[in-house]
């Protein structure tokens, strides 16, 4: 594997030095204004990450909605990884299919927000605004690279053990664009933090990530709910005598093993590449290793849940006793506060 790591390295760098010059000339025209920027009269909140896959916007974004949301705010999502094209309004009557795990989770958590997708978010702000009048705030996940757009709050999340100031370029790392890109954002909220971070450890990575007088910078943590049970509804607690499968198909899945671990629960861990689509071959061989393993429960994250339809759900729950596990997006301490105000200034 290494040999071919170093056989592989120079054709790497040379796409690498390619795709710096063009996402560096990309933001000079976007600097300059040569490229235009299309600028609303309501607010635009726009949560994204410099790296490729899961940082924690889509907590960010829930929470938002859990703090404020009301008919005045509207989501607006490119709904990565649907298999649609085109705007679309999400309603209870689509699927991930339609419009990406992600926006169907939010929309089941919260079923009387204004929730779009869209590849052109142009396009999808000027859709929303017609469709309702009173929106004052318009929230965009995952859109810190789409630069066509004008907007007034800027926050990109970094994970706490993957630090963008930590990573490289792609394809020799895991960064859209350069770590330069994170000046853009007026807030950096550092994600999946110990609940206990030490103010030493905050001070360690302000420095790394070597921000500019204006950027505030908060610290926030993941809290695991109890299990769902699919079948039932109700929750139920981790049990330390029993043996769990966790089938995965999230961006970094280490924090959830961190928690199970911590639990003390043993788990055989089956992990997919973000966003997958599980097939009926994959979940046919996991209930066929459940089999061998004796091992009749099984955990998937709240994410997977809504990209499997219900014939994939009741075909694991006819062997497993099937669960979800929930998580919530929270500060460390007095921060929420602080970040709360910040938001306030633009909803």
């Amino acid at each position: 594997m290494q040999a071919l790591k170093l056989f592989l390295f120079p054709i790497l760098f040379l796409i690498q030095v390619l795709y710096r010059i063009i996402t560096f000339s990309r933001n000079i025209l976007y600097d300059y204004k040569i490229l235009a920027i299309t600028k609303f009269k309501i607010n635009i909140i726009s949560i994204g990450s410099l790296k490729f896959g899961g940082a924690g916007k889509t907590p960010l974004v829930e929470y938002l909605l859990k703090e404020y949301g009301n008919q005045k705010i509207a989501i607006l999502s490119r709904g990565y990884k649907r298999k649609r094209k085109g705007f679309l309004i999400a309603s209870k009557h689509h699927t991930a299919f339609d419009v990406g795990d992600e926006v169907s989770q939010m929309l089941n958590k919260n079923p009387n927000t204004l929730i779009a997708v869209s590849e052109n978010r142009v396009f999808g702000v000027k859709k929303l605004i017609k469709k309702n009048k009173n929106i004052k705030t318009i929230i965009l996940d995952d859109a810190h690279q789409h630069r066509k757009l004008e907007r007034d709050c800027n926050i990109i999340v970094t994970e706490y053990e993957k630090l963008y100031s930590k990573d490289k370029l792609f394809p020799l790392g895991n960064l859209r664009e350069s770590k330069t890109g994170a000046k853009r954002a007026n807030i950096i909220v550092i994600t999946k933090c110990p609940k206990n971070i030490s103010l030493e450890k905050k001070h360690e990575i302000q420095k790394k990530l070597k921000l500019k007088k204006n950027q505030k910078i908060f610290f926030s943590y993941i809290k695991y709910n109890k299990l769902t049970n699919y079948l039932t509804g109700e929750f139920e607690d981790l049990k330390i005598n029993e043996k769990y499968f966790l089938l995965t198909g999230i961006g970094n899945s280490k924090p959830l093993l961190q928690y199970l671990k911590s639990k003390k629960i043993h788990t055989y861990h089956f992990k997919y590449p973000d966003h997958h689509y599980f097939k009926k071959k994959e979940l046919k061989n996991l209930i066929l290793k459940g089999k061998q393993e004796q091992t009749k429960n099984l955990i998937i994250t709240e994410k997977d849940f809504y990209r499997l339809n219900k014939i994939d759900l009741d075909l694991l729950s006819s062997y497993f006793k099937l669960f979800y596990i929930k998580i919530e997006f929270d500060f460390i301490n007095n921060e929420k506060l602080m970040f709360n105000k910040q938001i306030l200034k633009f909803i």
